[in-house]
């Protein structure tokens, strides 16, 4: 695809006016350097006069001898000045090239980000409306290419129970979603595929069964399946738009989102109310957090501890 570059007058890197001879010579003549160049040459000039006057015809061959040396010496250093700065006029109008280009670049990138995120956002309104598996599937290989998910899939609550649900990435060669019924510590209690040609219903009535096999199943009250997959596209929206820059905070490498203040990722917990962070490392080398938090006024204790407990059993 060739790139419509903008003439350098958009970009402000039109040419200046070319200056008159007499405006050279009158910025040439208050120089300072070349005063200063002026003069010592003058006073070179009297030297030699002197010397001549003082030392008659025999000063000539002295003085011929040192002008040509001096000649042998300028000539070269000034063909020298002369090539360095042609290419210096070379290297600016490359300079001012790339500078176009690179402006021009940015611009149908900024575009192309617009129409990417006007396109991912279109998906999830789609998802929110139905969320099926070729829509799902697509909306979690995308938030495991930016990063924003980890890529053994994240998970949600099952309602009603303390059971988690994970949906993972097949194969590259797959069209099948793997899910897993999980503790809440991680231990998988159950493996089922949803392949693509099946509905969000169909899979959530499979599901449902599992549950009832294992004397898990909540009753047809708490148990809602769209309700339920409505929570996995909202987590997989919140972990890309706070790996994206869209929203105010980063979330990490997202895990679950047990509730609407914590966030459990790979780096720790993440708290989605403001940029507060506690890494891995002291979340389970200080074991004494639900204290200190009890005494943060913006923290709910409940919500917390929850959070808190859950990280250590998934960080652990």
């Amino acid at each position: 695809m060739s790139l419509n570059i903008p003439a350098e007058k958009e970009f402000g890197l039109a040419e200046k006016e070319i200056p008159t001879r007499q405006e050279r010579v009158l910025t040439t003549v208050r120089d300072r350097s070349v005063q200063v160049l002026t003069w010592v040459t003058l006073c070179g000039v009297i030297f030699v006069g002197t010397g001549w006057i003082m030392d008659g015809a025999a000063y000539v061959p002295g003085l011929l001898l040192e002008l040509g040396v001096s000649l042998m010496l300028l000539v070269p250093l000034a063909l020298l000045g002369l090539m360095l700065e042609k290419r210096l006029r070379k290297t600016e109008e490359h300079i001012r090239d790339a500078t176009a280009r690179l402006d021009a670049l940015s611009a149908v990138t900024r575009e192309r980000l617009i129409e990417h995120r006007r396109q991912r956002a279109d998906l999830y309104q789609d998802a929110e409306r139905n969320p099926t598996q070729a829509l799902l599937r697509e909306l979690l290989q995308d938030a495991i290419a930016v990063g924003a998910v980890a890529r053994e899939g994240p998970r949600v609550r099952i309602a009603g129970t303390t059971l988690r649900l994970r949906l993972r990435m097949p194969a590259p060669d797959q069209n099948t979603l793997e899910a897993i019924v999980e503790e809440a510590g991680g231990g998988a209690r159950k493996h089922l595929s949803w392949p693509e040609d099946e509905s969000a219903e169909g899979f959530a009535e499979r599901l449902a069964e599992i549950l009832r096999t294992d004397h898990l199943y909540p009753g047809d009250q708490a148990y809602d399946p769209s309700d339920l997959l409505l929570r996995f596209v909202e987590l997989l929206h919140t972990a890309v738009e706070a790996r994206t820059g869209e929203s105010e905070h980063d979330l990490g490498t997202v895990l679950e989102i047990p509730n609407t203040q914590w966030v459990v990722s790979r780096e720790g917990l993440y708290c989605l109310d403001r940029h507060y962070h506690i890494p891995v490392a002291r979340l389970t080398g200080f074991t004494d957090w639900p204290t200190y938090m009890a005494g943060q006024e913006w923290a709910d204790r409940t919500r917390f501890g929850e959070a808190y407990h859950l990280a250590r059993s998934l960080l652990k």
